[in-house]
């Protein structure tokens, strides 16, 4: 069960808030707020991803061929993960918008 109480205003609530609560300080703050800055940082991930296997997979040995599958899912699973995130929320602002004719705040 849900801690969250259910919506009043045909609004569901919102995926993954703590995406959208944090409020990062210093001179090297990087936010992953928007669903925009989620889906350029899910696509870099995989991007990344694919190029470790294609560097790593030049040499066909087994210690490169484990070291490029290993380096593949740490930079692929969340990059699809934040791309899934992105396209969840960017629903949920649309949504948002729909209903209060603004968006959220973040």
């Amino acid at each position: 069960m849900s801690a969250t109480p259910p919506p009043t205003d045909g609004v569901p609530a919102e995926p993954f808030p703590w995406m959208s609560k944090t409020k990062p300080t210093g001179p090297y703050r990087f936010t992953l707020r928007s669903p925009a800055s989620e889906a350029v940082m899910g696509i870099f991930l995989t991007v990344v991803g694919f190029a470790f296997v294609a560097l790593l997979l030049r040499d066909p040995s087994t210690p490169a061929i484990a070291v490029a599958v290993l380096l593949f899912v740490l930079t692929v699973g969340p990059g699809v993960v934040l791309l899934v995130m992105a396209v969840a929320r960017a629903r949920w602002i649309r949504a948002y918008k729909r209903v209060h004719g603004h968006v959220p705040p973040y």
